[in-house]
Order: C-alpha cells, then sequence, then structure tokens
C-alpha cells in the first residue's frame, strides 16, 4: 500500500472515531440511567458512574465491533441492523452474567431481566449509533 493511501485511511478513521465514541457514552449512560431507575436503590449519579463502566465492556467487546461493519453500509434506524445487535445484546449479556456470577448454565435464559436488559442495550446502542454515526437517511 502506497503511503498517501495509508495516510487517507489514517484520516477518515480519525474523523470518525470521535462519533464512536459518543455513540459508547451515550450507550452506557442511557442503559446505566434505566438500569439505576429500577433497581429501586439508592444509588443515585454515582450508580449511573458505575455502571457505566461495568457495561462499557460488553459494548466496546461485543457492540463497537459490529458497529464499524455497519458504518461500512450506513442505514439510519435500520430494523435489520437493530435486530443484529439485539442478537449480539442477548449473546453479550448471557456471557458477562456467566462470567460474573460464575454460573455456566442456561438458567439465567428465564429470566426477564435477561431479556430487559439485552434489549435495552441493543435498542440504546442502535438508537445513538443511528444518531452519531450513521449518515444515510433511509429508513429499512
Amino acid at each position: 500500500m502506497e503511503l498517501w493511501k495509508m495516510s487517507q485511511k489514517v484520516s477518515e478513521l480519525s474523523d470518525v472515531i470521535p462519533y464512536y465514541f459518543f455513540s459508547l457514552v451515550s450507550s452506557c449512560l442511557s442503559l446505566s440511567t434505566v438500569l439505576v431507575v429500577f433497581s429501586l436503590g439508592t444509588w443515585g449519579v454515582l450508580g449511573i458512574i458505575v455502571f457505566s463502566f461495568y457495561v462499557v465492556i460488553p459494548y466496546l467487546l461485543f457492540a463497537v465491533p459490529v458497529q464499524v461493519l455497519f458504518n461500512k453500509h450506513p442505514k439510519k434506524f435500520s430494523l435489520i441492523y437493530f435486530m443484529l445487535y439485539n442478537f449480539f445484546s442477548l449473546l453479550a449479556v448471557f456471557i458477562y452474567s456467566s462470567l460474573l456470577n460464575f454460573d455456566f448454565s442456561m438458567d439465567i435464559l428465564t429470566t426477564k431481566n435477561y431479556y430487559a436488559i439485552s434489549l435495552l442495550a441493543a435498542l440504546f446502542f442502535w438508537f445513538w449509533d443511528s444518531v452519531f454515526l450513521q449518515k444515510k437517511s433511509s429508513v429499512s
């Protein structure tokens, strides 16, 4: 690869990185806020901050790579993208919960919280991805 082509690729990537960051931070804060509100605890703002650091790991490992792939063919508020985010969210929440609870049984799949958290995580990430990164205005 010629040097000028590589320089052009790096330049294009550096223009998009802030939008990935805004999408990730907005998703983490949104999901954390909902988790704190529905936990009915006394976490408050501290809980939002703590949960944000807690949920950033699955987002970084599972959602951001899919997001990068989707940005090759951008579509705002695509239902297909939402369904794929939902699939990866179900997988991420299952793995993350299993690792944190040291329980690799399938019992987690019978809880409502598993599906609620997975759906909300996918919904928030899909929404903020569509707002910050997806350039086309078509809806599919």
